[in-house]
């Protein structure tokens, strides 16, 4: 073989593996184009369930309905924020977790709010949970603590309050009077009130209440913990 016959065939070897590279990369481009017009563009991964956990107060179609997912909407591009937005805006709803389950299913995930008190509301009640968030229309006190509160701010520290409280004691408070972030009170079942304070070291607060309660008084002070007081009792008592 001759020198330029060795260099054609070299020659044409490397034109071959340079157009075989380039018809592997033009594939693999095509490839990738295909599975993007798929995913995104096609009706193949379309969605066609949207599936509601969680939910307890709130109907599976009320989620669905403030969902607003769009029918036949490729799953790849649904709006996962805006969804979570608007099904945020259900006032019994905490949370939302919004989560593709392909090919073709929606998860929307809810976390619902847990009363640890009621407001009045016009002739009703409305429930709050332990941000002081209002919420829902229960008939009646349902066995929770009726919060009475001067301000947003109040309404929200009287919440903090009761959430702290173990059930133990929350289920002896009749009522809560909020008058500022840092002067709630809390009346008793039993016609016993606790001035708590504000919300600060709620959970020493509780302690000492509990052990402040096997002495039958009038009032209880809390809302120095390290320092606290009874009145209307034989002798003055403390906890600490």
């Amino acid at each position: 073989m001759t020198v330029v016959e060795s260099a054609q065939r070299f020659g044409a070897a490397t034109r071959k593996r340079r157009v075989l590279r380039w018809a592997v990369a033009a594939l693999v481009v095509l490839l990738a184009a295909g599975v993007v017009w798929a995913v995104w563009f096609s009706t193949w991964f379309s969605v066609s369930e949207v599936r509601v956990l969680g939910a307890r107060t709130v109907s599976i179609d009320e989620v669905r309905q403030a969902a607003a997912v769009p029918a036949h909407q490729p799953l790849a591009r649904v709006d996962v924020d805006g969804i979570t937005a608007r099904v945020s805006a259900i006032p019994e709803v905490a949370s939302v977790e919004v989560r593709r389950g392909w090919p073709d299913v929606l998860v929307i995930v809810v976390t619902e709010r847990t009363p640890v008190a009621v407001m009045r509301s016009g002739s009703g009640f409305t429930y709050l949970d332990a941000t002081g968030v209002r919420f829902g229309d229960p008939a009646g006190a349902q066995g929770l603590p009726v919060v009475t509160a001067r301000s947003d701010p109040a309404r929200a520290t009287a919440a903090a309050v009761v959430s702290a409280l173990p059930p133990t004691l929350a289920e002896q408070v009749a009522t809560v009077v909020a008058r500022s972030r840092d002067d709630v009170v809390l009346h008793l079942a039993g016609g016993a009130t606790v001035q708590w304070g504000s919300a600060e070291d709620s959970a020493r607060k509780a302690e000492v209440l509990a052990a402040l309660l096997h002495v039958k008084a009038r009032s209880y002070d809390v809302s120095a913990p390290d320092l606290p007081t009874t009145r209307g009792t034989s002798a003055s008592a403390s906890a600490g």
